[in-house]
């Protein structure tokens, strides 16, 4: 092997830290965000006069459809990933 193939393990080891904390800060932003969008949802249905029970149960599902969970499994369904 010549000496930058000797290198490639030391390479991808050196980048795969940086790549968790990228992922990881991104994912975070993402729950963050998610979770301010539901907070402002929810607070539009009662200020419009929903009823608190029921913007709390659209509010609930709401947050739900945006779970990384379940948007792989979306992802998966349709045959994408």
């Amino acid at each position: 092997m010549s000496a930058e193939g000797d290198r490639l393990p030391l390479v991808i080891a050196a980048y795969v830290p940086v790549l968790v904390v990228s992922v990881s800060a991104g994912v975070l932003r993402f729950l963050g965000k998610r979770r301010r969008g539901v907070r402002a949802f929810r607070r539009a249905l009662r200020a419009g006069g929903m009823p608190r029970a029921q913007a709390a149960v659209l509010a609930e599902r709401y947050h739900a459809i945006g779970s990384l969970p379940n948007l792989v499994r979306a992802v998966r369904w349709r045959g994408d990933f």
